[in-house]
């Protein structure tokens, strides 16, 4: 087992006066079928084309940095043909059929910084659930609501006579990221 794909690391170090220094070094990977080793009767193992970067930045608290390149370009034949018809010397051309495919990628990553101040121990958090509940089944089912703002009433559920019931518990998923104003 080797992972491959899109890597990244990055060591950050933090300087006098605010100042981060950054080791980063991006990795793109990726399986190469036309260099694979066959070992035994069907059985081959791929190998694997890396291209990396390596590099150093000294940045300021909430600076950005952009690093490019890893370019990657890939072209493909894939020909396609009747089966019999497609074979024949002179007519073979008139069954089959070429498609050209020219793929280019590249890996562009912005980083950016941030110093972070210590909280004191003993002041509470602030939660992105804080100012929110959990939406009723209706509004839940039928306003495709997953929460609700916390000061927002709480609207009984509708029962088929037309009479009104409690709130029901509610599940949730998500949640509002908008924090209380200081």
């Amino acid at each position: 087992y080797k992972k491959y794909g899109v890597g990244l690391d990055f060591t950050p170090t933090v300087l006098k006066d605010g100042l981060v220094s950054l080791d980063i070094a991006p990795e793109v990977s990726s399986i190469d079928t036309s260099a694979s080793i066959e070992v035994s009767s069907g059985i081959s193992i791929p190998a694997f084309i890396v291209r990396r970067a390596k590099t150093s930045v000294d940045l300021k608290n909430g600076q950005s940095f952009m690093i490019a390149g890893l370019l990657q370009s890939q072209n493909d034949i894939t020909t396609s043909r009747l089966p019999g018809l497609g074979k024949l010397p002179v007519l073979g051309p008139l069954f089959s059929s070429k498609s050209y495919q020219r793929r280019e990628t590249d890996l562009v990553i912005i980083v950016t910084p941030y110093l972070v101040k210590p909280v004191d121990p003993s002041k509470k958090m602030v939660e992105p659930t804080d100012g929110t509940r959990p939406a009723s089944n209706v509004d839940y089912f039928l306003n495709n609501t997953e929460e609700v703002n916390a000061s927002a009433p709480k609207r009984p559920v509708a029962l088929a006579d037309g009479s009104a019931a409690r709130p029901v518990a509610a599940t949730t998923s998500g949640h509002f990221l908008d924090l209380p104003k200081d």
